[in-house]
């Protein structure tokens, strides 16, 4: 991993001071702003080795290496997390104990798209309380960031968050760790390109619309009813949690588990293990379907199964 050169340090743009609360301004003195692309402007990734499917190989843990934090601080213990839900670890910072945290493709909310320079990059930033957290924007359609949250009982969370992020970028455009091959079946995977549009307008409508909060996820909606997939790092979904045991099902030779709810509106989910579980944990893939506005006639469970059939087929083979 590349160290942080002071040049880099120099060059970067200094984001506002932190103070306590949610910061709701932004002064602009001595820093340039960029404001959001204007509609019909290129909304696609601002650079070739920050597109989703370059993101989604990357892993964040390798990312918050020794090397990297060293250059913030002293490093505690070894970097936490997966694919799908980012990494973080410890690092001492002048006798403060800090956590950085890195996400990779998060989705950026519409009210923050105008943002200060850092990197070559659009980036928001806003300090909550004892937290940090820094936005580089990679992409506007829909909508990418690099995530950096850093919490600290004290000192500059936010300097600290700008210098990380600095590092994470440099590494990601020159070096960046890729995840092992073969050590997962989603994390590579466009959730959105798992089912076709013929499916999203006979189970959801013609005019559904896309949503998607992360690399890993992936929704549409039209009218109260939502299909969603996505993936992530959880229990066995075979194992009964709180409510009643789920219902096995077959998608087409893979055996998954649905469980229905209508304690607020009707909805189902049903999930499998695309890989062995390990322990009490595994790979697990999960497809969502809810009926917001009670629409009868709505068969939620059938709607689910039948996409995770679709689903199933379009998957990598472990």
């Amino acid at each position: 991993m590349l160290r942080l050169a002071c040049a880099v340090f120099a060059a970067a743009v200094v984001l506002t001071a932190c103070s306590s609360g949610v910061d709701t301004t932004r002064s602009v003195s001595a820093r340039t702003t960029v404001a959001a692309p204007t509609s019909g402007a290129d909304a696609g990734p601002v650079d070739p080795a920050l597109t989703e499917a370059k993101l989604r190989a990357v892993d964040p843990c390798g990312l918050l290496d020794a090397r990297l934090l060293g250059d913030i601080g002293t490093p505690s213990g070894q970097p936490s997390g997966d694919a799908f839900q980012g990494c973080h670890a410890g690092v001492t910072v002048n006798g403060q104990q800090v956590t950085v945290s890195v996400t990779l493709g998060d989705a950026v909310p519409e009210l923050d798209h105008d943002a200060l320079a850092l990197a070559g990059l659009r980036v928001l930033a806003a300090k909550q309380d004892a937290s940090c957290t820094e936005k580089a924007v990679t992409q506007d359609a829909p909508s990418r960031a690099v995530v950096v949250r850093v919490d600290a009982k004290g000192g500059d969370p936010c300097g600290i968050g700008k210098q990380a992020l600095t590092a994470v970028i440099a590494r990601i455009r020159t070096a960046p760790p890729q995840l092992p091959a073969g050590g997962s079946v989603m994390a590579a995977v466009d959730p959105c390109t798992l089912v076709d549009q013929a499916t999203v307008a006979a189970l959801v409508g013609p005019q559904a619309r896309l949503d998607s909060e992360s690399l890993h996820d992936c929704a549409w909606r039209q009218n109260g009813i939502t299909l969603e997939i996505y993936a992530k790092i959880a229990g066995n979904p075979a194992v009964p949690g709180f409510d009643k045991p789920p219902t096995p099902v077959d998608l087409g030779g893979v055996t998954a588990y649905q469980s229905d709810s209508s304690t607020s509106y009707p909805s189902c989910t049903v999930q499998w293990a695309d890989r062995p579980i390990s322990g009490s944990q595994g790979e697990v893939v999960t497809v969502y379907v809810g009926n917001g506005q009670k629409t009868p006639g709505v068969d939620t469970c059938g709607r689910a199964v039948a996409a995770g059939k679709i689903v199933t087929t379009k998957l990598p083979k472990s």
